[in-house]
């Protein structure tokens, strides 16, 4: 009878202790992707000067589940072949900013160009510049971490980078400028001279995609206002042309400019699938009109 006793109270403890776990796991679940129903779910809270909308679980910017179009470059081969090198900075592979990055990957190489793709997050890069690196980063001394030679290997190789991330400060991200700071670094990309510092990597490019919130409401860059506030945009585009061109001439390279997008699909729009069409086709004719005339 005691066994008997012991065991219904052994299983009254540990059943609502499943439950709460299962309903922890899924809570888990929940938060690493909102799926299509969550995403495409009618909220109150929308904000129309953005085109964003708050669905309930997220104010960001992502990709219904149907309508995610993954894309995997093939990486540089040896070659002659033009040499895009992507560094892409988001989380969310959902997010309409990673699609901004895939929608490019593809055209580029549709187009003839290497693609190599070095995504942050997935490498888990470490942006801080660590004590033991910091006179390499800054003053060139010392050798460079195997890991840090890897991705200058890459630069090396490429004719166009390109930094994908979302404008969550109006600067580079976190993990991108890290990136830049440790990878970049001094008697790599610039050194000094008796005329000042020299960029050294010549005969490249830089190009940045923007997925963003509300800079004015335009789509492109310096001059792409639509009307809802071109004053406000195009100090925004200005103020990254000025960050851009110090960074490229720093280096020693053309700054080709951005492609802002400030006018995202609302989460839950009836139209999104055309929109989403509409701000793929905008940065494919603007990568064609940069790159490929």
């Amino acid at each position: 009878m005691k066994r008997k006793l012991l065991a219904m109270v052994m299983i009254a403890t540990i059943v609502p202790g499943l439950v709460a776990c299962s309903k922890v796991d899924a809570a888990k679940d929940t938060a690493k992707k909102p799926g299509a129903t969550q995403i495409n779910q009618t909220s109150e809270n929308t904000d129309g000067k953005t085109a964003a909308s708050v669905d309930g679980k997220t104010s960001a910017s992502v990709v219904p589940d149907e309508l995610v179009e993954s894309y995997k470059p093939k990486g540089f081969i040896e070659g002659d072949k033009k040499k895009a090198l992507f560094v892409v900075a988001d989380p969310r592979k959902y997010s309409v900013n990673y699609d901004l990055a895939n929608t490019a990957m593809k055209y580029f190489e549709d187009n003839g160009v290497e693609v190599e793709l070095r995504d942050l997050y997935d490498m888990k890069f470490n942006p801080v510049v660590s004590p033991e690196e910091f006179y390499y980063a800054k003053d060139g001394t010392g050798e460079a971490s195997a890991e840090i030679k890897k991705e200058q290997e890459f630069v090396s190789k490429s004719d166009y980078i390109i930094f994908v991330y979302p404008n969550w400060h109006d600067t580079p991200t976190a993990i991108v400028k890290g990136y830049m700071e440790r990878v970049f670094a001094k008697q790599f990309a610039y050194r000094d001279t008796d005329a000042g510092l020299e960029g050294l990597l010549k005969n490249k490019s830089i190009y940045t995609i923007m997925n963003a919130g509300f800079l004015g409401g335009g789509r492109g860059y310096i001059g792409d206002g639509v009307g809802i506030d071109d004053k406000a945009w195009d100090e925004y585009m200005n103020a990254f042309k000025v960050l851009d061109d110090d960074t490229a001439g720093f280096w020693g390279l053309e700054n080709k400019g951005r492609f802002v997008n400030d006018r995202t699909p609302k989460n839950n729009s009836e139209n999104y699938k055309d929109e989403l069409t509409k701000l793929r086709q905008d940065l494919i004719n603007e990568l064609n009109r940069v790159y490929f005339k």
